[in-house]
């Protein structure tokens, strides 16, 4: 019972240290075209590449590799997640490399759209969306609690579901799905001083 006890009070303060990397949401200008792109479209190569960088990213934020135990990202899906053990990560949403990666490719998809449509109002509407690596940068919906869960690649957050394959760059050893969460050690930890406390007084 002692070690379930630290082992709930140690994912608790793990699941304390992170924050929302999302940007608020923002109108789309008039001219703005459908972008149907995502970021599975970026070649295997370029992916692996990005996942590795988002990884670095992350522990340096945290202080280190052994100061992130929660970081991955999988390079099949691109989901992504970073957790630091003794602070907030405190970069700015918008210069994340996976979310930058991510906003530079619809940005391209959008200018080439324009270019076909032979449209300077189009153009004009994808600089003013895509401003990527700025405050004003669209939300991304990359980031997930675990890698095998499905990211939105529309632009809109959505529940997390399984993937199929799990392609994960995790140097660190990062949370898979099996490690005890917040939320449930709470309940558990409950249920077991309720249960001290009956044993108590019936003593």
């Amino acid at each position: 019972m002692k070690y379930i006890y630290l082992l709930c009070m140690a994912a608790l303060l793990v699941n304390a240290q992170e924050a929302p990397v999302t940007t608020a949401p923002r109108d789309k200008p008039a001219n703005l075209p459908n972008v149907d792109w995502d970021i599975l479209r970026m070649d295997a190569a370029n992916r692996e590449n990005l996942c590795q960088r988002q990884i670095a990213y992350c522990a340096n934020n945290c202080g280190g590799p052994n100061e992130a135990p929660k970081n991955f990202c999988n390079s099949t899906s691109m989901a992504w997640g970073c957790g630091c053990k003794r602070k907030v990560p405190d970069f700015t949403p918008y210069l994340w490399p996976i979310v930058q990666g991510e906003c530079s490719g619809k940005y391209q998809a959008c200018q080439t759209a324009c270019i076909t449509a032979k449209d300077a109002k189009c153009a004009t509407a994808c600089n003013d969306y895509y401003q990527c690596g700025s405050p004003n940068a669209p939300p991304s919906y990359l980031q997930t609690e675990y890698p095998t869960d499905t990211p939105s690649y529309s632009g809109v957050k959505k529940e997390n579901a399984p993937v199929g394959n799990n392609n994960t760059v995790n140097p660190s050893g990062s949370n898979n799905g099996a490690t005890l969460t917040g939320q449930s050690c709470y309940g558990l930890f409950i249920a077991i001083a309720s249960l001290l406390l009956l044993t108590m007084n019936g003593q």
